[in-house]
């Protein structure tokens, strides 16, 4: 069967995988059902709500669905949303995975929840599976159209919290460890301590610092880390 052909072809982040993803323990299950999931094991509708890494999960989804010669889509709700969504979904039914993400950006808009119950009415007639993402439980969705609300509201709910203090300066070094580069407890301290705590400008940091050291030809020491950013 040939590849179905949405109307935009949105290119994945190539970073955006399961090797690239910090997964604290507390998480491990979750993260095993998505990639059950991707691999077409496992549960075939899945609603993922919370903070920090949505985005990431839903791509690592995709990446592995077609590492396996399957036919996956990752659809950015936000940045999709002046988009004809019927036309944006048309076929999608014959995917292997489909993926909305920041499903909550559709609620009040007519057209989008109707394509989206649409296409999710399709679905249910294939072997397609379902990853819906959002900031906020369903239960908690203000979709308009009740149908849609009910459909959403069935799917298996899974819960992605943010990394605590210990996690987020592990998965800065996890995140280093990625790129070749070795920081010690001690600088990952130091730069927690001194900039913005949340992961991403933790790793944007740490963006910046790894090409300073490049240039450099220098470890990431404290002393290094302070005199680049001026601490």
């Amino acid at each position: 069967m040939p590849s179905p052909q949405l109307p935009l072809a949105l290119k994945l982040d190539t970073e955006a995988t399961f090797e690239n993803f910090y997964t604290p323990e507390r998480h491990r299950l979750l993260v095993n059902q998505l990639a059950e999931q991707a691999q077409g094991r496992g549960e075939k509708w899945i609603y993922l709500y919370g903070s920090g890494g949505r985005s990431h999960l839903l791509q690592a989804c995709c990446h592995l669905t077609e590492a396996a010669g399957r036919y996956a889509h990752y659809i950015p709700i936000a940045e999709l949303l002046e988009f004809d969504p019927e036309a944006l979904l048309e076929g999608a039914e014959f995917l292997d995975l489909l993926c909305f993400d920041d499903v909550q950006l559709i609620a009040g808009r007519e057209n989008w929840e109707r394509a989206v119950f649409n296409c999710y009415n399709k679905m249910l007639a294939t072997d397609a599976c379902l990853l819906v993402s959002s900031s906020l439980a369903h239960a908690q969705l203000r979709i308009e159209l009740p149908d849609l609300k009910s459909r959403l509201q069935s799917l298996s709910s899974y819960r992605l919290s943010e990394l605590d203090e210990a996690e987020r300066m592990a998965a800065l070094q996890f995140k280093a460890k990625i790129r070749g580069i070795m920081v010690s407890d001690a600088v990952a301290e130091y730069i927690y301590t001194r900039c913005q705590r949340d992961a991403k400008s933790l790793f944007d940091l740490l963006n910046v610092l790894d090409q300073l050291s490049l240039v450099e030809q220098r470890k990431l020491t404290i002393p290094f880390v302070k005199k680049a950013m001026n601490w």
